[in-house]
């Protein structure tokens, strides 16, 4: 049997006091953080467990560095290597300064 058509309208309005849009504000800011915070961590977890394996393979066994020196020989290791020689000198100008700052940050403090 079918259904008969709706004969009216009924609107259900929902309305927030200040102290609950407040709370909503505080689980929605939340929830933005959160979202954002974990695979934030999750990468800085993967990127620091691969550098410090990187880092005992090659002090403990001396794995790497035949890796290392074969990445240095491609084009593209020896243009990462004109480029630090220059100072990213060969670079466009939106990349040097990037390639600046990134090598101001991974450079160690003396």
């Amino acid at each position: 049997m079918p259904k008969a058509k709706p004969t009216q309208v009924i609107v259900h309005r929902i309305e927030l006091q200040e102290k609950e849009r407040d709370m909503l504000t505080a689980y929605v800011g939340g929830s933005v953080v959160k979202n954002a915070v974990v695979p934030l961590s999750i990468a800085a977890g993967v990127g620091s467990a691969t550098y410090l394996g990187y880092k005992i393979g090659k002090a403990a066994f001396g794995w790497t560095e035949d890796f290392l020196e074969e990445i240095k020989e491609t084009p593209i290791g020896q243009y990462a290597q004109a480029t630090a020689a220059t100072d990213g000198a060969t670079l466009p100008a939106p990349l040097r300064g990037l390639y600046k700052t990134v090598s101001w940050l991974t450079s160690s403090s003396k």
